[in-house]
């Protein structure tokens, strides 16, 4: 392999995407090989890297390079044996004892997850595929990346989370007005610093999740429950959103309009609906550009999506439907920066939808395209709130099934990884009508259990 000195200019280098301890570096035209210097002792999924080394390959078409590129694809599945060089495709792999290479293709919107276990056989996570491999023990961190997009895929073991929930606040079964207790909890939320926040919906209030413990303060609405349309109260709040500020924006359903409630404010400002010039009709989702800061605004009630100062409709409007360019009482929404479009939680259409702002229509992404519903891996039933992981992956709250659906990016068959279809109860493994689904840094998920009056936390491994 041959031996660069470190001559990457700022100018090659076009994103550094950090996400928690793992760095992965994204240059325009280089293929680098960089050695894991120390590996955490017990080989957790996410080593610290504490230094990259200097190995690189140079993407000059000689002779050497070939060599070096045949001494370690081996530890690439099949599908990525004959890979050219100008090809936009990713790929990562972990030197611990559990294997894992991640396949990015950035033309298709697609990344699989492959997980090579200590016997030697690679298990690809999403499509049960299995051969065996003779080389499990990968000596080097391998990063391959060519044509890349202006940020950098999330290099990621095998997504898997435990199957049993972790109550962080509520009592399964159990509404109430107290401090540990939701009555029908909605929308969720976290703050900068990843303290949760609930839409406590029936009792017209915020919540803040006070760490390590179960209790909750009110830090909108009134703490009794009492709704209203005055700054201070709310009447059955949905989506709950926060700005680089850490200001909240609260979807403030029944009083149909928008409010922003300033950091450690007691009241809150109305922004949309209301009186303002922007008329709304029960909004829902909420979900923001952090580049523009224009909000986006769901409505259940108008079939549309709304923006945020402009008061512009960016989606549907139409009316009630199913055709593209309608939507059927929409939920859940979510900001995709890189393809600057919105994944809509397309109700009562049973599906969910990409709608690239600027455009006319949406395109499929989960569910009935035609809005039947059903509870087979490629069908939804009443999916209200979605969201979307650093890699393109999408996360469906899906209601009236009882569970919860993870659809690898671009892929049409969904996974269940909460709750079990059609199956409602309290226990720790089952679910009860989720309406709301966010995931923090880590990737563990906290789900609005929302007619078991609590939010479970399904812990990633």
């Amino acid at each position: 392999m041959s031996k660069i000195t470190q001559q990457i200019s700022n100018s090659a280098l076009s994103n550094v995407h950090q996400y928690g301890s793992e760095k992965s570096f994204v240059t325009d035209k280089s293929i680098s090989i960089t050695r894991l210097d120390q590996m955490s002792k017990n080989h957790q999924h996410h080593p610290s890297l504490s230094q990259l080394h200097e190995d690189a390959w140079e993407s000059n078409g000689s002779n050497k390079n070939s060599t070096d590129k045949e001494k370690y694809i081996h530890q690439l599945p099949d599908h990525a044996q004959n890979l050219k060089l100008n090809e936009p495709l990713s790929t990562s792999s972990k030197a611990t004892h559990h294997e894992n290479v991640v396949i990015v293709n950035h033309e298709k919107n697609n990344i699989k997850n492959i997980w090579i276990n200590q016997k030697g056989s690679i298990n690809d996570h999403h499509q049960q595929k299995r051969r065996n491999c003779r080389h499990h023990q990968v000596p080097v961190y391998f990063q391959q990346f060519l044509h890349c997009p202006l940020y950098s895929p999330l290099i990621t073991p095998a997504l898997r989370w435990n199957t049993s929930g972790i109550t962080i606040v509520g009592i399964g079964s159990v509404s109430g007005k107290t401090s540990n207790l939701l009555n029908v909890p909605y929308g969720l939320g976290f703050d900068s610093s990843e303290t949760l926040y609930i839409a406590d919906h029936y009792n017209n209030r915020i919540q803040k999740l006070i760490t390590s413990t179960s209790n909750c303060v009110t830090v909108a609405g009134h703490f009794n429950g009492t709704s209203g349309i005055t700054s201070d109260r709310l009447n059955q709040p949905v989506g709950i959103l926060f700005d680089s500020s850490d200001n909240m924006y609260v979807a403030d359903r029944l009083n149909h309009r928008v409010q922003l409630w300033v950091k450690d404010a007691t009241y809150g400002i109305t922004v949309a609906g209301g009186n303002t010039s922007i008329s709304l009709a029960r909004p829902s989702g909420l979900a923001r550009d952090p580049d523009s800061g224009t909000i986006y605004i769901s409505e259940s009630s108008n079939h549309r999506v709304t923006s945020y100062p402009s008061g512009i409709v960016v989606a549907a409007g139409n009316g009630a439907g199913y055709n593209k360019n309608q939507l059927n009482v929409p939920y859940g929404l979510t900001y995709e920066s890189v393809s600057k479009s919105l994944i809509i939680s397309n109700g009562n259409a049973n599906n969910i939808v990409r709608w690239t702002l600027g455009t006319n229509s949406w395109t499929h992404v989960a569910g009935n395209i035609t809005g039947g519903s059903g509870n087979t891996s490629t069908l939804l039933n009443l999916p209200i709130g979605s969201t979307i992981d650093p890699m393109g992956n999408i996360y469906v709250a899906d209601a009236t099934n009882h569970r919860i659906q993870f659809f690898l990016a671009g892929e049409p068959d969904g996974k269940t990884i909460a709750g079990i279809t059609g199956i409602s109860g309290v226990n720790s493994t089952l679910l009860k009508l989720p309406y709301w689904i966010i995931l923090d840094k880590q990737l563990n998920l906290y789900v609005a259990d929302t007619f078991n009056h609590r939010v479970q936390k399904f812990l990633r491994y």
